[in-house]
């Protein structure tokens, strides 16, 4: 799906229109949430860079060795997911 597509895809814009108007109605979730995900950023490009770049490398895993990377690359995300959750709680 291209980005024109999605900005034509009437979910696409109810949600938007949705998200806008929360956001005016409630600005300190919004500055949190920022807040959160400017903490978050080392951890968002780890995983950005793992899942965008090494894993598509080794998949489908096809010897031992490439299914211990890509076991160790979804214990490695969770790890940084459970970090980024915990820094928008704490901001939240």
């Amino acid at each position: 799906m291209t980005l024109k597509e999605l900005a034509e895809d009437p979910l696409a814009q109810l949600t938007a229109g949705l998200s806008g108007i929360a956001a005016l109605l409630n600005p300190e979730v919004v500055w949190a949430l920022t807040d959160a995900l400017i903490a978050s950023g080392p951890q968002l490009f780890s995983v950005i860079s793992l899942s965008a770049l090494t894993l598509p490398q080794v998949l489908p895993p096809s010897n031992a060795g490439e299914w211990a990377v890509v076991a160790a690359g979804v214990v490695f995300l969770a790890y940084l997911g459970q970090q980024i959750y915990s820094n928008i709680d704490r901001e939240l």
